[in-house]
């Protein structure tokens, strides 16, 4: 809502009236009574005023405080950039301090990633045209292409392990010999050679 009145150049006043008419459900009667509790001569209501009275209600400086420290503690950890992005760009609303200037939310940013990728974004964050939509996805290129490398290592582990395995398999048959040669070979027998005897003899009473 903050970002359409800024588009729409209202007012201070405008912004509250705008805001005020599009407040739903309980939020109505929560305005009208702290409206109310104001004093009867007390100038209109500006929008720094409305907005501290909304957060007040809806988002109490303990639970500000608790999302503050979250994000100066915040990392990548397990999260993916992409996840590790998302949570940044939540939590660095309740940090305006730390963040007001782009470098130091590129700085905040790059000191949480992982140890796989810090090192890889460090020298990158130094370039002054850096940004932090350009750094995150830099990060996010990073992450894809370590990604992409491991997926060929682990594709080329298994086909080595499934040729080593053809491989030994081979060998484990080539220790044997076969049951039945694919050429066997008659032995002469006995019988044989006197087979032969008898028909070398018949052959020579007939000639």
């Amino acid at each position: 809502m903050q970002q359409t009145l800024q588009v729409m150049h209202a007012t201070d006043t405008e912004s509250v009236m705008l805001a005020s008419y599009s407040l739903r459900d309980v939020v109505v009667s929560l305005y009208e009574t702290w409206e109310q509790s104001r004093r009867p001569l007390a100038p209109p209501t500006g929008w720094m005023a409305f907005c501290k009275a909304f957060l007040q209600q809806y988002l109490p400086i303990e639970l500000r405080r608790a999302r503050n420290n979250r994000f100066l503690w915040l990392g990548q950890g397990n999260m993916s950039v992409r996840e590790y992005k998302m949570q940044f760009s939540s939590l660095a609303r309740y940090s305006p301090s730390v963040v007001t200037e782009m470098s130091d939310r590129a700085h905040q940013f790059v000191g949480g990633l992982g140890p796989h990728l810090i090192n890889e974004c460090t020298t990158p964050n130094l370039n002054p045209n850096m940004d932090i939509s350009r750094i995150q996805a830099y990060a996010q290129n990073m992450e894809d292409q370590k990604r992409q490398q491991r997926a060929a290592r682990e594709h080329d582990r298994r086909q080595h392990k499934i040729n080593q395995s053809i491989r030994n398999t081979g060998e484990f048959r080539g220790g044997f010999r076969p049951l039945f040669p694919r050429h066997p070979s008659y032995p002469t027998t006995s019988a044989t050679l006197q087979f032969q005897d008898q028909r070398h003899d018949r052959t020579t009473y007939s000639g």
